[in-house]
């Protein structure tokens, strides 16, 4: 059985009995939970991959990954990415068509999982590679090359492009399925334990008496995470929100939280705040009117300064930049 069969059978065997009953449904919601936490650790993945792929091409591709929302029931809103390339030639032009072709890019992906291509007007070819996890599209991966690069080599860079994408998903799925079974297996090492203290077994308990600690600990610092989660989406747009106050609102010590944060989420806790901001901010100068000023103040940042510093670092340009690419006047 290949890697690919073995993640699809495993994620098959959590899936499948969320129509069995009360405790199929009990299973499948932690099993849900844990592949929306498998979606928060995506970034890093491919970071690394990016990374990877432009070593590998002389390219460069960029990501636009959706943050997930609470409820795992809603699309995951996504905030179109910035090509270097773009951003430099639109720079120096004042038409900027990329808004279109995004949506365009947006419906065929939410369609099929093929990679969608363009020669944009500004005389770019660009390629979107969607990015799907768990059969749902969190995000895309756009490739953007001049009139220098080859068809050849763009197609092969392409392909290599959709490659690294679909295994850091697969590594991200196979990794959260894996954790699930270790957190089974643990939850039957109690049960064996509980009956052989009650009477009930006795095959051999002295195997399973450190196997209950361990699985409390995992549930605790899962249970943990995912209310700092939850805290942190209900509250980013707050200026004043802190990894102190998130520590506060949880009753827990601050060192510990951002360790298991930054373990289990895969970046620290900070840069996660910031990338909801970014992605609201994203939001609000694409689909309004508000002046950049209030977009800041609204996705809880003190200020133009900070909104700025945030965009440059995450997307690429300026906010204005980013409104006059991709807003629709």
């Amino acid at each position: 059985m290949t890697v690919a069969q073995r993640i699809r059978a495993g994620h098959e065997a959590i899936v499948a009995p969320r129509a069995a009953g009360r405790r199929s449904r009990a299973l499948s919601t932690q099993a849900r939970s844990g592949l929306e936490l498998g979606v928060v650790r995506l970034p890093g993945g491919m970071r690394r991959a990016l990374a990877l792929f432009r070593t590998i091409t002389g390219l460069t591709a960029v990501t636009g990954l959706a943050v997930p929302p609470g409820d795992s029931d809603v699309a995951p809103p996504l905030s179109p990415p910035v090509h270097p390339r773009c951003a430099k030639r639109l720079r120096t032009g004042r038409t900027a068509p990329c808004r279109e072709q995004w949506f365009m890019h947006l419906r065929s992906s939410r369609r099929s999982p093929s990679v969608h291509s363009h020669v944009c007007p500004i005389g770019l070819r660009c390629s979107c590679v969607p990015i799907q996890f768990d059969g749902r599209l969190i995000g895309v991966a756009k490739l953007v090359v001049g009139p220098e690069t080859s068809d050849r080599a763009f197609s092969s860079a392409t392909s290599v492009l959709k490659l690294m994408v679909s295994g850091v998903c697969q590594d991200s799925l196979a990794s959260r399925l894996s954790e699930e079974v270790v957190a089974l297996r643990q939850r039957l090492a109690e049960v064996r334990q509980v009956q052989s203290t009650s009477g009930l077994a006795a095959d051999s308990p002295a195997q399973l008496v450190a196997a209950p600690d361990s699985s409390i600990a995992h549930r605790r610092n899962l249970s943990l995470v995912e209310s700092a989660l939850s805290h942190l989406h209900r509250h980013y747009q707050t200026p004043a929100l802190t990894l102190p106050a998130v520590a506060e609102a949880l009753a827990c010590n601050p060192r510990y939280l951002t360790t298991r944060f930054t373990l289990m989420v895969g970046e620290h806790m900070h840069a996660y705040l910031v990338r909801l901001r970014v992605a609201h901010a994203c939001r609000l100068l694409m689909n309004t009117d508000v002046p950049i000023k209030e977009a800041a103040y609204d996705s809880g940042f003190p200020g133009n300064a900070g909104l700025a510093r945030a965009f440059r670092r995450h997307v690429g340009v300026s906010p204005s930049e980013y409104r006059r690419i991709f807003a629709a006047r």
